[in-house]
């Protein structure tokens, strides 16, 4: 028994009643047009979203699209008009949901019993590029296969769609260490990529602008690549040496990308920038040590450690800690500060041995680098601690240290000096007393001469 022919759909017939759409008027298929095969399209109407016919249509207009369709598996199957389904399947074409399909009934051509109904596509937006109405046409609760309908729109306008043509990004970047040493060469690495589009690109080049200080070891700042597909990425790198005077901290390297569009000639670019730190190398050096060979236990000596700054940054906190064995030391521990480049210091802890023997210890220097990260430097040192010595023997201790004896007298060859000259002076004295008595002698004779 044949299923009840529904000749309109019931939200069809509503509009209808309202007023608010009119179907064009099909006329009814011929049987010369069953040679077309078991599905096809008869008439195809355009018209306004209100139901006025339209005769031209342009990309982005939004129209309703009309089908008087004849089908003959339907016929076969007795499907009913909620049974068919049909959605448009083209990118010419936007379309979202089912067509509605109303004034179905059925009717016989050389081929055999047909259906004849109509399809309604509301608010159909039109992108350009073609006017083939593609359809993709189903049945429910029944084992026929999908036909396809193909009408074209002799009303849309088949405009040439440009192609679209993909951007230049830069997608990966690498250096190959956290940081570069100013000095040394590195290399970088950049990736480029196509993206999404319609037209591969041509005469694709990447190059580089570099700042103050930055060069390359050789070759071309720019890298000829050649064409590209729409998302594809190309490999390209530069061997870059940054200058040893660098401080600069962060060298902004740019990334230039330029191609062409090999349909349209659409010129495209795309720009990087890539930020590599860039460390001037840590040249802070232990120099020297002061630390006497031997120690006398109880006495205070003094150790130096002398540093400098080889490097061109500064580096910043310096601290000094001394650790070990029979030390006695009171204060292990000294904060020093910033030593800038090209600059010399030091610091001096104060030893006092508690016991003979060996004294061995270590001094560390933790500080800064310019690149923020914690260093250390350590010296280590030994020395011996003697006993004080005990000077029981007088020739032992020092001369400068022994008082000076008492004189105990004359030596011999004095005294016979001294003798000598007394003797000496006890004969001057004896011949004068003798001079002078004879010439009184002499002087009484004359006097008595002159008596008589």
């Amino acid at each position: 028994m044949k299923k009840p022919l529904r000749i309109v759909s019931i939200g069809l017939a509503l509009l209808l009643w309202a007023g608010m759409f009119t179907l064009p008027a099909f006329a009814a298929a011929t049987p010369e047009t069953a040679t077309q095969g078991d599905v096809y399209v008869t008439e195809a109407v355009v018209t306004t979203q209100a139901g006025g016919e339209v005769t031209e249509v342009h990309e982005g207009d939004r129209v309703n699209v009309v089908l008087r369709v004849v089908d003959h598996p339907a016929a076969t199957y007795h499907v009913t008009a909620n049974e068919i389904i049909a959605r448009v399947n083209s990118t010419i074409f936007t379309y979202t949901g089912t067509a509605e399909v109303s004034q179905l009934f059925e009717a016989e051509d050389s081929a055999g019993r047909y259906y004849s109904y109509v399809l309604l596509f509301r608010d159909v937006i039109f992108n350009g590029g073609g006017n083939t109405f593609d359809v993709n046409l189903s049945y429910q609760n029944t084992s026929m296969k999908m036909q396809q309908l193909n009408p074209t729109l002799g009303q849309c306008v088949a405009q040439e769609k440009t192609p679209k043509t993909p951007n230049l990004v830069l997608r990966e970047s690498s250096y190959g260490t956290e940081a570069v040493v100013a000095g040394s060469p590195f290399t970088l690495s950049v990736t480029p990529y196509a993206t999404a589009g319609e037209e591969p690109l041509s005469d694709v080049i990447v190059s580089v602008t570099l700042p103050d200080g930055i060069t390359l070891t050789g070759g071309s700042l720019s890298s000829y690549v050649g064409s590209m597909s729409p998302r594809s990425t190309c490999n390209v790198s530069f061997a870059v040496l940054p200058s040893a005077a660098y401080t600069g901290g962060v060298a902004n390297i740019t990334v230039n990308m330029t191609g062409t569009g090999t349909e349209t000639g659409t010129a495209v670019t795309g720009t990087g920038t890539i930020s590599v730190p860039i460390t001037q190398p840590d040249r802070f050096e232990i120099t020297s040590m002061e630390l006497s060979d031997t120690i006398y236990l109880g006495e205070t000596t003094s150790i130096t450690l002398n540093v400098v700054n080889k490097g061109r940054n500064p580096v910043a906190n310096l601290e000094a800690s001394i650790s070990g064995e029979n030390l006695g030391v009171s204060v292990s521990t000294q904060y020093i500060g910033n030593v800038n480049a090209g600059t010399e210091n030091s610091v001096d802890f104060d030893l006092t041995p508690q016991q003979a023997g060996e004294m061995t210890g270590t001094i560390t220097l933790t500080y800064e680098a310019a690149d923020g990260t914690t260093k250390t430097l350590t010296q280590d040192f030994s020395t011996t601690v003697q006993e004080m010595p005990v000077y029981d023997d007088p020739t032992m201790m020092d001369p400068g240290l022994v008082e000076p004896e008492q004189p105990q007298g004359l030596p011999v060859w004095g005294i016979v000096l001294i003798a000598a000259g007394v003797v000496a002076v006890i004969a001057v004295v004896i011949v004068v007393v003798r001079k002078k008595r004879k010439a009184k002698a002499l002087a009484m004779l004359e006097d008595g001469d002159e008596d008589l």
